[in-house]
């Protein structure tokens, strides 16, 4: 609630302030207010699907709203001057820490403001198209770079990027030469975007660093080597509750553990990741995340084990370790061969097949993006399940 009423602050905000810096009158302050209002409400409403996921998503609602505020309070200043693609600063951040969907739909909010406030939008619709096209270049290209060195290549890009769209909008070399100082103006407020994108991207990037290293120093080895037991006492109530929920988790966690060790990851985090992750079920909860922490509670987690648990039942799923993101891609193949050999399919389908459409469908996603683990480890590990995810030592009950 705090989040969605801090967005229509913030753009209302933005709004009455643009439209005084342009001496509008009162009356068209509100017929810009009431724009901007339903602009807020299809962002807000895509924000609230599927129980507000979108929102619970986001990894820093604090760091959001400051860069959504800072950019609205500069497409107020784009209704007395040109400042270029400065204004943009909200969707550099929002894709370097968040990834491209919220740099998208942040955009298209920025957008609509922009076309409500600035003068040179009401003038040339050229210009509207610019920036929209940019920005949502801008959140692709930005949200897709997983190294820092990749950023001069971003850079690049996106300034060669502004200055093909800037020709075409404008039909020729020589209307660009004459546009010259709007382009100056928008190349430069591209490279200051791209230089906030990479100081966002070495924070997020030190912050990871510095979690993992505070769960590593408290994770307790001889717990975790306990749960990934089968003979421990949780994994036997799975077996007492479901028959088929014990046979899935015992091969998530056998494959989990046998990857994990392959890839030089926790072999037992990973196992004991693997046994639990759907171990919430057992209590029968409608609320999965509410049972996941009643596990977590009884059997006293320790806290790298608790955050596979639980982010098992979030969407959209992106592990925050390596043995996480192991856990994830475990429970997803072995869940889809159990789907087509349930239905009978399984037989027409090659293994490598199976496994290379789960890879591909969690790139796509993103799934990997906090997890730690590069391309290359990502190709080893995809290699690994090709020849290692349906060996009948997977569903061994005393595997280790």
């Amino acid at each position: 609630m705090v989040f969605r009423l801090c967005i229509y602050a913030e753009v209302i905000a933005g709004t009455i302030i643009g439209c005084c810096l342009c001496g509008m009158g009162f009356i068209g302050i509100l017929k810009n207010i009431a724009v901007s209002i339903t602009g807020i409400m299809v962002f807000v409403y895509y924000y609230n699907m599927k129980g507000s996921r979108m929102i619970r998503s986001i990894l820093s609602q604090k760091v959001f709203l400051a860069s959504f505020a800072i950019s609205n309070l500069l497409v107020a200043f784009t209704g007395i001057a040109d400042i270029g693609t400065i204004w943009m600063v909200a969707v550099a951040v929002v894709a370097a820490r968040e990834g491209m969907g919220h740099a998208v739909s942040c955009h298209l909010l920025l957008m609509l403001q922009y076309s409500v406030i600035s003068a040179d939008a009401a003038a040339d619709t050229k210009i509207i198209i610019f920036y929209a096209l940019l920005g949502i270049l801008l959140a692709l290209v930005v949200s897709e770079i997983k190294k820092q060195r990749l950023f001069i290549y971003a850079a690049v890009i996106f300034i060669s990027l502004t200055l093909v769209i800037g020709i075409v909008l404008n039909g020729s070399l020589k209307a660009t030469w004459d546009n010259r100082d709007f382009l100056f103006k928008c190349i430069t407020g591209d490279i200051a975007l791209l230089i906030t994108s990479l100081v966002t991207y070495r924070i997020k990037r030190k912050n990871t660093r510095s979690q993992n290293e505070y769960k590593s120093s408290v994770m307790d080895e001889k717990a975790i080597l306990e749960l990934a037991s089968v003979n421990h006492e949780l994994m036997q109530k799975i077996k007492d509750y479901s028959e088929a929920l014990y046979t899935h988790s015992l091969r998530t966690g056998n494959l989990s553990g046998m990857a994990a060790e392959f890839a030089g990851y926790g072999k037992n985090l990973a196992r004991a990741g693997g046994f639990y992750h759907e171990a919430g079920r057992i209590y029968g909860n409608e609320d999965y995340n509410e049972a996941c922490s009643q596990i977590v509670k009884e059997f006293a987690f320790p806290i790298q084990l608790a955050d596979i648990i639980k982010q098992h039942g979030e969407m959209p799923e992106k592990p925050a370790s390596p043995e996480a993101a192991v856990v994830m891609l475990s429970d997803s193949i072995i869940s889809t061969d159990e789907y087509f050999d349930r239905t009978g399919k399984r037989e027409q389908i090659p293994d490598e097949k199976l496994v290379k459409s789960v890879f591909n469908s969690r790139l796509a996603k993103g799934s990997f993006d906090n997890s730690g683990i590069d391309k290359e480890h990502i190709e080893k590990l995809m290699d690994f399940y090709i020849n290692n995810a349906f060996k009948e030592e997977t569903r061994e009950e005393h595997y280790l």
